[in-house]
């Protein structure tokens, strides 16, 4: 009788489990299903219910089992930080919508959940005195200085200062510790709710990657395979952002780098200016006698040719990306250890900050791959003496310079100081010598190619484009009455650039350097700060403090924060070194957790925790970004990508009436005005005068009409053609 009465408990369990994971699919398929079809919610909601599927997923597995408590706590915090997320806007500034409406309410409910059980579960097992052994240990003091710079970074400032909304500040900020409050309260239960015999059976071969130096691990448990199987999986995740999220078509300023792109593949550094021009102009174009050219730097255009030619744009950064996974995974295995180096390639595996900006048309994997080429190529020579591939390193910064000109003269110079280290081997003259060569043999093409379009070495094309559009200097470096634009709206808080404009800048990115580097739930510095407060240096860890010093000190010289599209992006050269600061981080805490609880299985439990934080990276807050903020970003999409591959508007003119000018570049950039093209141009309507200039300035085109993207055509759309020039009204 007892046996069936087991037997019977044994199936019930089973049966909810199972009932339990059926609940988390259906869940998740709702939400997928309206997100995809639409419905009566709006798209950000179908996506929470679609995260709370995945959030219910943990309980399910857990239930009744020795992972049942971690397992609630695990869809606590997915569900709770899901819901702060859906009540966060993810376009510019970020700021939280308590009373949206429709499921807010239930989004409320979850992060309130979060916190309360969380609470309640870590007060039961003994949470208060943790805290004060923990405290003493580390010191109150340093963990103030932890707990400060997380507030700092958990709500920007820049839009309520130039609102002048202080007010509304403190309240967002409020909200904003609440909810990390929450978080962390969700976190740490996670941790002290694992079990702790069948966690060292889960993760014990994984876990020697968080263990401190020193500590007797055995075998590298991640295998040489590690760094390629993370690079496949950036590949795949950043080429379906790419096509999924961003359509396959460029955005913001990949419209004109892929305009660039396109004419270099035909051999020419400019193109005729168009007839009619005003028709056709676009920011960030420019002309100089008969040449129309874009003033962006050459090196990223120069870059983008061959996926031109391969008729794939779309997928260069996604392989540029795989790429500097493992350039990275090289160049720290020498510089330190395999372990170290397997878990800094994790930790850029799942950085929303790298695959987003990895996703776009932008320019910053590149210069990323440029730099961990150069290093590599640099510890090469140094393993073996060489002439050639110190050279070929100098190459690499050149094209830094090519591409990014200050980044290419202080991460050039700081990288040459390193390689003067190498002269303690007499034979390393050569690798200091060739190194300089090979920064000078590109860098140098600058000059020229500045020379062919402006007639002066020195004058950059974006200088005298914006000396002209917005005033002399006021693109320059440095503070000043004339520094920025006119009018930026509140992206640009004074005018000019002021000391008071560069703290506000600095705090900015860090906001969004704490979100979006790891997307952990407010918390991406943590570990970083944890090595920065309490971390043993070592050369390489300094080396990385002195570029990432220098980059936000020169940026801080810039008017423009460089924000709000793909993370701080001005600050990418420090996305290195914070990835090593973390990694070093996550081992520093585990060897004071483990000097406090000897028997507490601190590396087991960190790396669970970490298993978990990468889920949250990945299935939360870069879909959040996926599904929310890039989509149609800015109004920008693929609908004149499609129109230009019809046949019937092969070699046709195309006139596109647009409520706003800005909208014209998701089909600028398709314009082709090289003699032989058959490929449609696209015009801007600018009324009956103008387009009849035009048309007759391109006889052999039939003529298109299309209405753009409105309340009336959801998607751009012919409404006339073939017609004549006469029938233009």
């Amino acid at each position: 009788m007892q046996a069936r009465s087991l037997a019977g408990s044994d199936l019930l369990r089973a049966t909810s489990r199972v009932l339990a994971i059926a609940v988390s699919l259906a869940v998740l398929a709702i939400g997928a299903s309206g997100y995809l079809n639409g419905g009566a919610l709006r798209g950000i909601e179908y996506w929470w219910i679609a995260t709370l599927g995945l959030a219910i997923l943990p309980f399910g597995l857990g239930l009744w089992t020795r992972w049942q408590s971690a397992g609630l706590m695990a869809a606590l915090f997915l569900a709770g930080f899901a819901a702060q997320l859906a009540l966060k806007d993810p376009l510019w500034f970020q700021h939280f919508r308590l009373s949206a409406g429709g499921l807010s309410p239930a989004m409320l409910a979850a992060v309130g959940a979060q916190g309360v059980v969380a609470a309640a579960y870590l007060l039961r097992n003994g949470g208060l005195g943790h805290l004060r052994r923990i405290g003493r240990a580390m010191g109150w003091a340093r963990l103030a200085l932890l707990a400060f710079v997380l507030v700092v970074a958990s709500k920007a400032a820049m839009d309520f200062i130039a609102s002048d909304n202080p007010s509304r500040y403190v309240k967002q900020l409020a909200i904003a510790l609440a909810f990390l409050g929450c978080n962390l309260l969700a976190l740490a239960a996670f941790a002290v709710a694992l079990p702790g015999p069948a966690l060292s059976t889960a993760v014990g071969p994984i876990a020697p990657l968080v263990a401190p130096p020193g500590a007797d691990t055995g075998a590298t448990p991640a295998g040489r395979s590690l760094p390629w199987l993370a690079a496949l999986f950036v590949l795949v995740i950043c080429a379906m952002i790419s096509l999924w999220s961003f359509d396959g078509v460029p955005h913001l300023d990949g419209i004109v780098y892929l305009f660039h792109a396109r004419y270099f593949a035909e051999g020419q550094l400019s193109v005729p200016v168009p007839a009619v021009v005003e028709a056709f102009g676009h920011y960030l174009m420019d002309a100089n006698g008969n040449r129309w050219f874009s003033v962006n730097l050459p090196g990223w255009p120069a870059a983008l040719v061959p996926a031109i030619w391969s008729g794939v744009p779309w997928l260069l950064n996604p392989v540029l990306a795989a790429i500097c996974v493992v350039l990275l995974h090289r160049f720290v295995r020498t510089a330190t250890d395999r372990r170290t180096a397997d878990l800094v390639v994790i930790l850029l595996a799942v950085s929303p900050w790298f695959l987003s900006i990895s996703s776009t048309y932008l320019l910053h994997t590149f210069t990323a791959a440029l730099v961990l080429g150069a290093w590599v190529l640099l510890q090469k020579s140094r393993e073996a003496p060489s002439f050639l591939l110190p050279f070929l390193a100098g190459a690499l910064m050149g094209w830094l310079f090519l591409s990014r000109p200050l980044e290419g003269v202080y991460m050039g110079v700081l990288t040459g100081l390193w390689t003067l280290g190498f002269l303690t081997d007499r034979r390393q003259w050569r690798t200091v010598v060739m190194y300089g060569l090979g920064c000078i043999a590109v860098g140098i093409l600058l000059f020229a190619y500045n020379t062919a379009l402006t007639g002066s070495p020195m004058t950059l094309p974006m200088t005298v484009y914006l000396d002209a559009f917005w005033g002399p200097g006021a693109n320059a470096i440095g503070f000043g009455p004339d520094r920025g634009p006119p009018d930026w709206g509140n992206v640009d808080v004074f005018p000019g650039h002021t000391p008071a404009e560069a703290l506000i800048n600095f705090q900015q990115s860090l906001y969004e350097l704490n979100f979006d580097l790891f997307g952990w739930a407010g918390a991406s510095l943590f570990f970083a700060l944890v090595f920065l407060i309490w971390g043993r240096w070592s050369r390489l860890a300094a080396a990385m403090a002195v570029i990432t010093g220098v980059t936000v000190l020169l940026y801080a010289l810039y008017w423009y924060v460089g924000g709000f599209y793909a993370g701080p992006r001005y600050w990418f050269m420090a996305l290195i070194p914070m990835l090593l600061f973390s990694a070093l981080g996550i081992r520093e805490f585990v060897a004071r957790m483990h000097a406090l609880y000897p028997h507490g299985q601190a590396a087991e439990r960190i790396t669970a925790l970490l298993l978990m934080l990468g889920v949250t990276s990945i299935a939360v807050f870069e879909s959040w970004l996926a599904f929310n903020k890039y989509p149609d970003i800015n109004n920008y999409h693929a609908d004149y990508l499609d129109l230009s591959r019809r046949a019937e508007l092969r070699n046709a003119l195309v006139f596109v009436h647009i409520e706003k000018p800005e909208r014209y570049g998701s089909a600028f950039w398709l314009n082709d005005f090289s003699d032989d093209a058959d490929t449609p141009l696209f015009a801007v309507d600018l009324g009956t005068e103008v387009n009849r200039k035009v048309a007759a300035a391109y006889p052999d085109r039939r003529i298109f009409l299309v209405e753009g993207r409105s309340e009336r055509y959801p998607h751009a759309t012919v409404v006339a053609g073939p017609i004549g020039i006469d029938d233009l009204k």
